[in-house]
């Protein structure tokens, strides 16, 4: 009787980054394999009661599978010594009958244990990942599962993985030709065309499932243990969103989502690319076809310390370099010209994608691409009117300064005074007025300001204004009296 894998016992608990303009995820998921069969046991009811307490103790263990606990203490006679080895031994039990691991390889991945993993590690890897173990010949290879294969976006796919990637018990597929890569290359090709947002379907996938799939797949804890092969397929899925992005910013409007999606991938600090530090940097995909316009490249060993000099984050460069190649450079800097003006938030996620990966960049090569853009984003905060204040999503405007501050802190260090002041003087703008939402709004911020600056995080300190700064501009502007003056 055949066996079907899902996830039990979930839950998810998302923390803010301050430093960042990510969300950073800490997942506690397990992962069972179900019986469609139900065991039955002739014991005593002591003994039931006996193996019942087994049971759970396997569970508090890691050997979360009651029936497969349970199908291992009878084999054991209810010795749980006994019961752990076979739990641990390289194969898995379906109802009698012994299955060797390497038979039940999946290519749906969601939270694992530690012995379920070890188990997958035993997993026959296929012999292309044997060539090129850093998952990057997808990069230049192309199979039966092309862009050119849809002309329309993969509805039946798309409501597939919708089953597979929401809620508690997720499973995500990583395979190019299974239900992710099929909606991300129908996507793709739909932007190239310009008809994506046409699509009802295409749009909730671009908005809202691609964010919550690959927000788990970056930064949820269990990515620490997956075996490499799955780390392959995983970096071969966000080379597939890649194109995506870069296509659909090829015309208007600004796909903020999908832009917040790439700040996330291109996170130096994702539990994605921690795990895969070390892999190295492969120069022949990119370097030779992107020639000057290369943006991307590790760091020399001679730029850390003898700890972290094998850190190359060759992975990250590599996608940050497709990035450029699929002109999502070009497209992205073509957005700053829409007719239309553009709004906080999408001057926030056009300019955060690279805020966290600044160390792996050429800082020259930023300057003279995005230096106009700094100055029109600037010159937006600067040309805010009363009305804007008053608006409930003043927020977007605090944190598009964060983010100009971020990237002046790493690229232009002489402009750091005026982005501070720049905030300072909206703040107090902000608090004279009369207006209930922007007083309040402005009192928030200040009070994150504050927790930032006498913050002992180092990083933290690192983007934040002063604390003499602060304390000065509170005093000499007479913000407590301010804030308490009325409102209505």
């Amino acid at each position: 009787m055949k066996r079907s894998a899902r996830t039990v016992s979930s839950s998810l608990t998302e923390t803010t980054n301050n430093h960042s303009p990510k969300r950073s995820c800490v997942q506690r998921n397990k992962l069972c394999v179900a019986s469609n069969s139900t065991s039955a046991c002739s014991s005593s009811p002591n003994d039931m009661l006996t193996m019942e307490d087994h049971i759970q103790s396997l569970i508090s263990m890691g050997f979360i599978d009651r029936d497969l606990n349970r199908k291992a203490l009878i084999k054991a006679n209810n010795d749980i010594s006994e019961a752990v080895t076979i739990l641990t031994s390289s194969d898995y039990y379906n109802d009698d009958i012994l299955i060797p691991t390497e038979t039940m390889a999946s290519t749906i991945i969601g939270p694992l244990t530690k012995e379920q993993l070890e188990q997958q590690q035993q997993q026959t890897v296929p012999s292309n990942n044997n060539n090129n173990s850093n998952g990057s010949h997808h990069s230049v290879t192309s199979d039966e599962y092309s862009i050119n294969n849809f002309n329309s976006f993969t509805t039946d796919a798309f409501f597939d993985l919708e089953t597979k990637v929401y809620g508690d018990n997720w499973s995500i597929p990583y395979k190019r030709e299974e239900a992710l890569g099929q909606c991300l290359l129908s996507a793709t090709q739909l932007a190239l065309a310009g008809t994506a947002d046409q699509d009802k379907n295409c749009v909730k996938f671009m908005e809202d499932l691609i964010p919550e799939a690959f927000r788990k797949l970056q930064c949820s804890h269990p990515v620490n243990n997956w075996a490499l092969e799955i780390q392959s397929g995983v970096f071969e899925m966000i080379e597939l969103l890649i194109d995506l992005i870069a296509a659909r910013l090829s015309y208007a409007p600004v796909p903020v989502k999908l832009l917040e999606t790439l700040s996330i991938v291109f996170d130096y600090d994702s539990v994605f690319q921690r795990k895969n530090k070390t892999k190295p940097y492969d120069r022949s995909l990119y370097d030779k076809q992107l020639d000057d316009r290369i943006l991307a490249n590790p760091p020399s060993t001679s730029t850390f310390s003898v700890y972290n000099r094998n850190e190359t984050y060759g992975w990250l460069c590599q996608l940050i370099n497709r990035f450029v190649l699929k002109d999502g450079i070009i497209n992205l800097k073509a957005q700053f010209q829409n007719e239309k003006p553009l709004t906080a938030p999408e001057y926030n996620a056009l300019l955060s994608p690279f805020v966290n990966c600044m160390d792996y960049i050429y800082i020259d090569k930023y300057r003279q691409l995005f230096s106009e853009h700094i100055e029109q984003a600037l010159d937006y905060i600067k040309n805010l009117k009363e009305q804007d204040f008053k608006a409930k999503s003043t927020n977007s405007i605090f944190e598009l300064l964060s983010t100009l501050r971020k990237i002046c802190s790493a690229v232009w260090l002489n402009r750091i005074e005026q982005i501070e002041q720049l905030h300072l003087n909206l703040l107090l703008k902000m608090i004279a007025l009369s207006n209930f939402n922007a007083k309040m709004n402005s009192l928030k911020e200040l009070a994150k300001i504050i927790e930032n600056a006498t913050s002992n995080i180092s990083s933290l300190i690192k983007t934040s204004i002063r604390r003499d700064v602060i304390s000065e501009w509170i005093i000499e502007n007479s913000i407590l009296s301010k804030a308490l003056e009325d409102t209505s």
